[in-house]
């Protein structure tokens, strides 16, 4: 495990927010032995109008360099993380390539190692550090070997393509360029290892994980058979399969679909709402999850099979399975970890089998092994796997 070194995480997300992010559960283990500046994605002038209506959205004071823009996290492993909130930046996404865009992003660019460098003066954290840039290929890009770290590291957890309607313009461009500076790219799936490996000069994998003390929460030992009820944990966008959906929802006219996430696609919520039996919960603290799963049947991953999913390895499997849960999920990317665990099926009606067949033949002894998978799949091994893979990319830049 890396220990005593500075760690600098500019991240394409926010510290907080309403669900789990690898690279903050990764930060938080990383903090317990050593000193991370967590860099949050910069808000653009057009956000901050935006949020001027939204006064919990944006801290204005932090946005005109008021008040200090950093804060000093405790983490619940004991670890401390500084979360710094970069100033505003002009929204350059829009934009076709070209004089005007490349400008812009270059004075963007320049604005967020300023701030960064201060930071890292004023936190003592220049020396033996690691840039870990994760799903910020633009910033990255701009920023990547100005802070004279020692290891360059380039950390994605999806594609671009598409997946981000803000990176889908200039996404795969800059994350080309940003590739072939890192001295490593980090994916969490075989299906990303893929589609990177051939642009980076070495490529890893390290998986998602669980937040097993949490999620086990909503573990029961036996099933409840009162009643079905199928659950869903994540965002309700266009990965979904809704043909196979609405077959089951068809199907299952006495069972309950409860959809607990963030809602990020209309037309798919617009399905959704058209069936008695399923009900929309939107986006939850984690917190709050545990209590969901204690009622669920059986935890469903109902995605399409495409090039974008191929990429996916869902947190969701691993929380499920933290319940003690069946899973019935499409086979959308490599899942073949959870093979004897997860029933996986691209057709309609074999899910709609499958899932009555996990519901009536689950027990104690299988929700006990399920649970048991999950413990092996908790963010500090996961730390751990980045650590050994960061300490061979330095032992490896040293020759």
């Amino acid at each position: 495990m890396l220990n005593n070194r500075n760690i600098l995480c500019i991240s394409g997300t926010e510290w907080n927010g309403n669900y789990i992010k690898a690279v903050v559960e990764l930060m938080k283990v990383l903090s317990v032995n050593n000193n991370v500046l967590f860099v949050e994605n910069a808000y653009t002038y057009k956000d901050a109008l935006m949020g001027v209506n939204n006064k919990d959205k944006i801290d204005f004071k932090q946005v005109l360099g008021l008040k200090s823009r950093i804060r000093t996290v405790q983490t619940e492993g004991d670890g401390t993380v500084h979360v710094l909130f970069p100033p505003l930046v002009f929204p350059v996404s829009f934009l076709s390539d070209g004089p005007l865009y490349r400008q812009l992003l270059k004075f963007n660019g320049w604005l967020l190692k300023r701030t960064v460098r201060k930071a890292l003066k004023k936190l003592n954290m220049q020396d033996d550090l690691i840039n870990f840039t994760s799903f910020n290929p633009g910033m990255g890009a701009m920023t990547g070997r100005k802070f004279n770290e020692k290891s360059l590291i380039y950390h994605c957890y999806d594609e671009i393509k598409g997946a981000h309607s803000w990176l889908s313009r200039h996404g795969l461009r800059l994350e080309a360029i940003f590739m072939k500076m890192a001295d490593a790219v980090i994916v969490t799936s075989q299906g990303l290892y893929e589609s990177k490996k051939d642009f980076a000069k070495q490529c890893f994998i390290v998986k998602n994980a669980v937040k097993v003390d949490l999620f086990k929460k909503g573990f029961k030992a036996e099933p409840n058979r009162s009643k079905t009820v199928i659950g869903y944990v994540g965002t309700v966008d266009d990965r979904s399969n809704y043909d196979i959906l609405e077959h089951l929802f068809t199907n299952m006219p006495d069972a309950a679909f409860v959809f607990v996430g963030r809602i990020l696609s209309e037309r798919g919520v617009n399905i959704l709402k058209k069936y008695p039996n399923v009900k929309i919960e939107g986006a939850k603290r984690p917190e709050e999850l545990p209590a969901y799963l204690q009622t669920f049947s059986v935890g469903i991953i109902p995605f399409v099979k495409d090039d974008l999913t191929k990429g996916i390895y869902p947190m969701k499997i691993n929380e499920y399975l933290a319940a003690g849960l069946p899973v019935v999920s499409t086979n959308f990317g490599d899942i073949s970890d959870f093979a004897s665990l997860v029933k996986i099926t691209d057709d309609k009606q074999d899910f709609l089998e499958a899932l009555l067949a996990e519901i009536g033949n689950d027990n104690a002894e299988k929700r006990t092994a399920r649970l048991k998978t999950a413990e092996g799949n908790t963010w500090n091994k996961r730390t751990e796997e980045l650590s050994d893979v960061i300490e061979r990319v330095e032992a490896g830049l040293k020759r």
